[in-house]
């Protein structure tokens, strides 16, 4: 079984609590009922995604594009808030070494940019992240190690930064590590992950059958503040359509049902949020998702 880098334990059940709403990386909380989304892709590996939501009484807009092949990939963001951002990932530079450049620009705002190394072996994995800010004149750190056999992992995550003005380093202490473990049992996968501020999380990502996945999670937030229990359900009713929902032990409640439609080649989704210890009233606008063509 492949051992995982220290930022996907634990990924299959954050996907699965989150993936539905946040949809795609770096996109945060705009899915969550306030997002149109349009998503196409061809043979040649070439995808185009547009996102449009309502923030602050104007709409704002973000195209994606991604060109990806066997060497690697290349993809282009670019947004109405004139930001641009520009990746560049290869699969393969030396036996089980990859690499990704991330260059940021910004409307007022210096460049910045991210050198991402992974190195992955049978038995373990490590990863190195460093992030120039230049604004700050520092660069962050991120150094993560994962070693396992058999089905478990075990991984710790240190965080630093570079001042490169007075040239000094901030590695901080044992406080300031992370650590993980993760353990494969069948079609079941648990997760313990502890992070800075006495922050933790426990949790659970189940097949349970070719139709249903079924996941929950315990989270203790940083400084002690109240924890949280959120349990997340995915079923698919047919070929055609397909229903999730996540519900939290503080009453909120968030669903999706996606439907596809073959002969328009189209799959179309919504998506609503509820607190229930206010009644049944929608407490944001529904979302919704349009897929063109290939996923």
């Amino acid at each position: 079984m492949p051992i995982p880098l220290f930022k996907d334990i634990g990924k299959k059940l954050k996907d699965h609590l989150t993936k539905k709403f946040d949809d795609e990386q770096d996109r945060g909380k705009l899915f969550t009922g306030q997002v149109l989304k349009f998503s196409t892709k061809n043979d040649e590996g070439v995808k185009i995604d547009s996102y449009t939501r309502y923030m602050k009484g104007a709409f704002v807009s973000e195209l994606n594009t991604e060109y990806k092949r066997e060497e690697g990939t290349v993809s282009l963001k670019l947004n109405s808030g004139n930001k641009v951002e520009l990746c560049l990932k290869t699969k393969k530079i030396y036996e089980g070494l990859s690499t990704a450049i991330t260059v940021k620009a910004a409307k007022s705002k210096p460049h910045s940019g991210v050198l991402d190394l992974q190195y992955k072996q049978p038995f373990f994995t490590v990863q190195g992240k460093f992030e120039s800010q230049p604004a700050k004149s520092s660069v962050k750190t991120e150094v993560s190690c994962v070693m396992g056999e058999g089905g478990l992992a075990v991984g710790v995550k240190h965080k630093g930064k570079v001042n490169t003005a007075t040239r000094t380093a901030d590695l901080g202490g044992f406080a300031d590590l992370s650590t993980a473990v993760q353990l494969t049992l069948g079609d079941m996968e648990c997760t313990l992950i502890n992070m800075p501020k006495s922050e933790v999380e426990l949790g659970f990502f189940k097949t349970v059958s070719s139709k249903t996945k079924l996941g929950g999670k315990y989270h203790v937030p940083p400084d002690t503040k109240d924890p949280k229990l959120s349990l997340g359900v995915a079923h698919t009713l047919s070929a055609d359509t397909s229903l999730y929902g996540v519900f939290d032990s503080t009453g909120s409640l968030k669903g999706t049902v996606s439907q596809k439609f073959t002969d328009l080649d189209l799959t179309g989704s919504l998506t609503f949020g509820m607190d229930l210890t206010k009644g049944v009233d929608l407490i944001q606008p529904v979302g919704i998702a349009v897929t063109l063509g290939q996923k």
